[in-house]
């Protein structure tokens, strides 16, 4: 079953949100320095933790550490790495404060960590670490004695690293954090291949969430996320290994290593290994900004059937300075921004793969026009069991759950070429980049948790947002008012379809996943007068001739961009 994204009808003005334009640092970028910590913690002094041991971690750093130093103009002078034993609690505080001492303003700051992280699986949990959801980093000597040892010996994100990092941002430098662990509150998203070590540690025992923190969100229904804290940072980049609701996994075994082989051949974070192949220039050739580095990590992590989508903050909505279109430790000034990638694909045939398929269900999806049959990095995934049916993405995500007799299950495969079809050929000319809202959700939400899409552009243009669900219908999400049909401006980050908390999209059943495409279009296109309410509507109904003619024809440049928003059932009891 997939999800339905339902618009809330608009009850009450939107409230208009303040936020101070800080003025960028205007440093000499050819002066600056590229300094680094590297944290790897693979080992613990307690051996009640070796079943916890991660095999990935000492290949991580050390291949980390040799690329940078050889690819990314760090000096190996400039490179403290600290790795199990030496990655203490007291050692890496230690550390990351005398960044301050060993850099300066304008100097570009990597801190990179490799190991577990931890969760207390609790609302309030989940309002530690660092500044989007998350939890704790576990040092070589976590202490798990008693509750309040376990608190003194995490590294506790909104009690350790956030004055940390608060002081080299304030202190002008422009840090960026690297962090292959899992930050998860909740965990629904392991439906992808299952590996043999997970970079989640459940410390619930630990008491984590009796810490001191800023004051709780407003209450929200009970199984329902509270909205993540305000980002506290001007030039501090952080870029995860997976939301805040996915965990992380290690390729550590003979087995994982023939199925999904890393870049060197040795054990290493999957979430890394992407990393490494992004630095080295193979997943990405020349420049890149960190923008169009988490959306190259996350479609290559969700082609390997990895489910976990890393992430990028400050989101859209928290970045005034624009630091996502920075290049990669390279130029950092707003004045000759990197467009973010957002050009469509060429149109290719989907690849289906059928797991355990019967002849008849086989037939019935090879006789659908516009696909293609494959035994790997398929589009979309067809299990079998009996008269059960399940519909995946690449990661395993459900997207529909049915028997095998379900017109729906045919129906929602050629939705899928219908769309691949009919989407324009975007170009990067209007500089398009959307996002879900909150953003270290990884497009991952509950039950009767709402959304917004945050869409940021560097040319104005008109903006439409279409949804295809499980059924295989479709949705234009955005606009479905005359007064929507505006044009968008350029530079200021915008909610659609707003931030009025009656407009955003709530998560009711179905659940599974949804593909949604973000269209910018120069020109406001002929079809946009029709866009009238936000009904269903079938690919082979006239509406959809209608607008697969108009997306054809759309004059000027458009850009084109596609998040697919997974949901799951919680225990909230939605209101009406």
């Amino acid at each position: 079953m997939t999800a339905s994204l339902r618009a809330v009808d608009k009850g009450m003005r939107g409230r208009v949100a303040a936020m101070l334009l800080l003025t960028p640092l205007l440093l000499d970028v050819a002066a600056a320095r590229n300094v680094a910590l590297l944290v790897a913690v693979g080992t613990f002094k307690d051996p009640r933790m070796q079943n916890e041991e991660l095999l990935g971690t000492a290949y991580d750093i050390q291949a980390v550490q040799q690329t940078i130093t050889q690819h990314w103009g760090f000096d190996p002078k400039d490179v403290v790495a600290l790795r199990d034993e030496d990655a203490t609690h007291e050692r890496i505080l230690a550390e990351i404060s005398a960044l301050e001492q060993r850099s300066a303003p304008g100097d570009n700051v990597l801190i990179y960590f490799s190991g577990h992280g931890t969760s207390a699986n609790d609302a309030n949990t989940r309002r530690y670490g660092l500044p989007y959801d998350s939890g704790a980093w576990v040092p070589y000597d976590i202490d798990q004695s008693s509750a309040e040892a376990g608190q003194r010996s995490l590294i506790i994100g909104r009690r350790d690293l956030v004055p940390r990092l608060s002081r080299l941002d304030q202190g002008g430098r422009w840090v960026v954090v690297v962090s292959d662990s899992c930050f998860s509150g909740q965990v629904v998203r392991s439906f992808g291949r299952t590996h043999s070590h997970t970079r989640y540690l459940r410390m619930r025992d630990l008491g984590v969430s009796r810490n001191a923190a800023p004051p709780a969100a407003p209450a929200a229904p009970p199984g329902v996320r509270p909205p993540p804290p305000p980002y506290p940072y001007q030039h501090v980049l952080l870029l995860s290994g997976a939301s805040d609701s996915e965990t992380a996994t290690d390729i550590s075994s003979a087995d994982d290593l023939q199925r999904t082989p890393t870049i060197d051949g040795h054990y290493h974070g999957a979430f890394t290994d992407a990393f490494l192949r992004l630095l080295n220039g193979q997943l990405r050739p020349g420049d890149f900004d960190y923008a169009q580095a988490q959306l190259t990590l996350s479609d290559f992590l969700e082609h390997r059937d990895f489910p976990q989508r890393p992430q990028l903050l400050p989101a859209l909505a928290d970045d005034p300075l624009d630091m996502r279109s920075s290049g990669f430790f390279r130029a950092r000034s707003s004045a000759a921004p990197v467009a973010a990638a957002t050009a469509a694909p060429a149109v290719h045939a989907v690849r289906v793969r059928l797991d355990a398929a019967s002849g008849t269900l086989k037939e019935r999806i090879a006789a659908v026009s516009g696909i293609a049959l494959v035994d790997q990095g398929a589009d979309l995934v067809v299990s079998q069991h009996g008269d059960h049916v399940l519909l995946a993405g690449p990661a395993g995500d459900p997207i529909l759950d049915t028997s095998a007799n379900d017109p729906k299950l045919v129906k929602r495969i050629g939705a899928q070429t219908w769309l691949d079809r009919v989407m324009p050929v975007g170009t990067d000319s209007l500089g398009l980049r959307a996002e879900t809202d909150p953003a270290s959700r990884g497009n991952t939400f509950l039950q009767c948790e709402s959304f917004a899409f945050v869409v940021r552009l560097k040319k104005p243009a008109y903006v439409m947002i279409m949804d295809l669900d499980s059924d295989g219908n479709l949705t234009v999400l955005y606009p479905s008012k005359p007064e929507e049909r505006q044009i968008v401006a350029a530079g200021a980050p915008r909610a659609l379809p707003s931030n009025d908390p009656h407009d955003r999209i709530l998560v009711t059943p179905p659940f599974g996943s949804d593909q949604v495409a973000i269209m910018a279009f120069e020109k406001q296109p002929a079809f946009f007068a029709d866009l009238a309410g936000a009904k269903p509507f079938a690919t082979d109904s006239s509406r959809a001739e209608v607008l697969a003619r108009g997306l054809a024809s759309a004059p000027g440049s458009v850009s084109v961009q596609q998040i697919t928003v997974h949901t799951y059932a919680g225990s909230a009891t939605c209101g009406s």
